[in-house]
This record gives structure tokens, C-alpha cells and sequence, in this order.
């Protein structure tokens, strides 16, 4: 009977340290997430789009790191420093903060249909430009896109319709060799890296002494990849 005692008692010890271990081991495991979250330092914009690269990497895998939203809340509320300027489509299945694993206060996320450029949006690029901590700005198309869907078929819907037209430059440049949608997706994202540079002295300025960088990216809402162009 006290033999039985002892080995009993052995084992629960060894369950308890056990169990220890692993709460801690995966509390530690939060820390460590946590602390990679709040240390994103980038000095330019290779190192930005490399963030970047890397957080699509940890959404491929489903090891994202940027989950701890009240810490993060905390952390902000007094201050931000976004690294990078996002410009995408408002399509639902194309979130920046959750396609490059960014908390908050990361990134300046500005969303339209098309991810096109009007006043609105070069205005609120200029002041993330002038007042944030960017490295680098980011217009990301997608791919099945709406609103080039729309526009190469000639949708036609009170405001919509002058959206729809800001993308119909881009159909003129389809070689007529591809996806028609993928190819003005991405046509669209070079027109608009243009149109932003040609429309804001501000920003092309920035460009040009090197203080910013301007690029062109895609998403795959079938794979959740994202590719930055040339």
C-alpha cells in the first residue's frame, strides 16, 4: 500500500510539473509573439517590403504573431509609427493588416474600389507621407476585381460610373495574350503608381530624393499570396 502510495504520488508530481512546463512554455511562447509584434523597425523601404514579404509568409502558414490586439491598443493610443502606406481594393477577402500580419498601428490602410486614386486618396497619402514614419507606399490589386470586372464590360451606376472609368486606361494596355481581368488588374496598379506620381508634386518629390518608395503588388484570393511586381 505505501509502495502504491509513492508511485501515485510520483506520478501526480510529474503531471503538475508537467502541466507547469507547458503553461509556461506557452505563455513564453505569447511573449516572444508579442515583443516581435511591438519591435517592427524598419529603416527603409527594402526592409519594409521584407516585413512585409515575411508577415504574407506567416499568413500562409497560419503562424501569425500580430494577435495581441489589447496590448497593442495600449501600445498605440498615444501614439503611431505606420512603416508602410497600403492602397488596395475594398474587396472584402483583401484585408492589409491580415494578409501581411500587421497589428495595430503598422499600417496606413486607405481602400477603394479598384484601388484607384482621386483627391481623397492622394490627400490622405500625402499626409501619412508628411506626418507618419512610412518607408514605402503600396498599391495592391487583386485578383477577380469587381470593379475591373465591371469596367471592362461598361458597368454603368451613378458614382460607380466614373470609378469604372479611371480603370479603363489600363484595358487599352491588355496584350490580349492573358487573363483579361488579371492583366488589367495589374495593368490598373502600374496606371495608378503613374497617375499618383503625375497628380502629387508632394509624393514624387519624396519619390525622387529617395525619402520614399512607391511599388505595385497583387493578391491571389485563392491562395492568399501576394507578389510584388516589377
Amino acid at each position: 500500500m505505501t509502495k502504491l502510495f509513492v508511485i501515485v504520488f510520483i506520478l501526480c508530481v510529474y503531471c503538475f510539473t508537467l502541466i507547469r512546463c507547458t503553461k509556461h512554455k506557452k505563455i513564453n511562447e505569447i511573449d516572444e509573439a508579442t515583443l516581435r509584434s511591438e519591435q517592427i523597425i524598419v529603416k527603409n523601404a527594402d526592409e519594409a517590403i521584407i516585413e512585409l514579404k515575411n508577415g504574407n509568409k506567416r499568413f500562409l502558414e497560419n503562424k501569425l504573431i500580430n494577435y495581441n490586439y489589447k496590448r497593442q491598443i495600449e501600445l498605440s493610443k498615444g501614439r503611431q509609427k505606420p512603416y508602410a502606406i497600403i492602397l488596395s481594393c475594398m474587396d472584402s477577402r483583401v484585408p492589409p493588416e491580415i494578409v501581411f500580419d500587421q497589428g495595430i498601428g503598422h499600417l496606413f490602410a486607405l481602400r477603394v474600389a479598384g484601388n484607384v486614386e482621386d483627391e481623397n486618396i492622394l490627400g490622405s497619402i500625402e499626409y501619412a507621407v508628411e506626418h507618419g514614419h512610412s518607408k514605402v507606399i503600396v498599391v495592391m490589386g487583386h485578383s477577380h476585381c469587381g470593379a475591373v470586372k465591371g469596367s471592362i464590360i461598361g458597368t454603368e451606376l451613378e458614382n460607380l460610373t466614373q470609378l469604372l472609368d479611371q480603370i479603363k486606361p489600363s484595358i487599352k494596355a491588355y496584350p490580349g495574350t492573358l487573363d483579361i481581368v488579371e492583366a488589367v488588374s495589374k495593368n490598373n496598379v502600374k496606371t495608378t503608381i503613374q497617375d499618383i506620381l503625375k497628380r502629387s508634386n508632394f509624393i514624387s518629390d519624396h519619390v525622387n530624393d529617395n525619402k520614399i518608395e512607391i511599388v505595385g503588388a497583387y493578391y491571389n484570393i485563392e491562395t492568399g499570396e501576394v507578389s510584388f511586381l516589377d
